[in-house]
């Protein structure tokens, strides 16, 4: 008559461990301090045939975009914490402004705002995956285009 006694103890003991540690890692993933973002931007153009040998690995995305040229001209890396926004300058006066909003499932939910100025030539939000790579096609700059190069990591 013991036996199943016992048996129900280890039963639901086991499953309030399995309880406890389940709801620790959904708190540990929901919970990160702060993300860390690395901005790249890119000349694209067709005037040269010149590929950056800084970008070989992302080389496979930026062949999509369909030019013949790509060329790193700035990289900029800044942590911030949670709904905290972070602002990158991008060459021809342009802003960048991104906010982590949201972690879930290893994916990052973040606000992206390009302003020239005042005025927003784009406001959006992106899922990337944790320690992913996001490319934005922008705006024209110098004889071709900008592409931002945006990576996010929990810290």
């Amino acid at each position: 008559m013991n036996l199943p006694g016992n048996q129900l103890r280890l039963a639901l003991r086991s499953s309030l461990l399995l309880l406890i540690w389940a709801i620790a890692a959904s708190a540990a993933e929901k919970t990160p301090i702060a993300v860390q973002f690395k901005i790249g931007t890119i000349l694209a153009s067709n005037q040269t045939e010149e590929f950056d040998p800084r970008l070989t690995k992302m080389k496979n995305q930026l062949e999509v975009i369909k030019y013949r040229s790509y060329r790193l001209m700035q990289e900029q890396a800044q942590t911030v914490p949670w709904h905290t926004s972070a602002v990158f300058e991008i060459p021809g006066g342009r802003f960048l402004v991104v906010v982590p909003e949201e972690f879930r499932n290893q994916r990052l939910s973040v606000k992206v705002r390009l302003l020239e100025g005042e005025k927003p030539l784009l406001d959006t939000t992106v899922r990337l995956r944790n320690k992913g790579n996001f490319l934005l096609g922008g705006p024209a700059h110098e004889g071709g285009v900008l592409i931002l190069s945006i990576s996010a990591m929990t810290q």
